[in-house]
């Protein structure tokens, strides 16, 4: 993990992990570590460690499908209220080549057919921006941003 303050004063930091929930898990703690006495370091109450949480797991559930040994390259970049996020990963590309469209899962069923996933691409489109992702033949680049204030 490396971590820099950029020329504007904005807070980089750039990650690569294997493509294991072990590996998601012990990156996220260590991106806090980092953030601790930061000044650009988001405020308690954003929500962005649950959207890249929720993206590492798909790439790790879906572009490696649950195996390890595959690279994911994490690049943050931390802003006063806002923060950019790129993911790259060499697994299998989104199907049709588009993120799902994240629409909210009907709640308002019995609880035995509740649904055990599919909130997972809500949350990332209702909590971040400017979603952009590209399939080049070799690899996954997600790109998004995230609102702090």
């Amino acid at each position: 993990m490396q971590a820099e303050r950029l020329e504007d004063g904005a807070f980089l930091v750039c990650c690569r992990m294997d493509s294991t929930a072990e590996d998601v898990r012990a990156t996220l703690t260590g991106i806090n570590e980092l953030l601790q006495g930061q000044e650009m370091a988001p405020p308690r109450d954003s929500n962005w460690e649950l959207v890249i949480a929720e993206v590492l797991n798909n790439i790790v559930e879906h572009a490696y499908e649950d195996r390890a040994g595959g690279d994911i390259l994490l690049r943050l970049v931390f802003s006063p209220d806002r923060l950019s996020v790129e993911f790259t990963d060499f697994g299998q590309p989104m199907p049709s080549g588009t993120p799902p469209s994240g629409a909210p899962v009907d709640l308002d069923v019995s609880v035995e057919e509740l649904p055990e996933g599919g909130f997972g691409w809500f949350l990332i489109r209702s909590l971040s921006e400017n979603l952009d992702y590209h399939h080049d033949g070799e690899s996954n680049r997600l790109r998004l941003s995230i609102p702090l204030r």
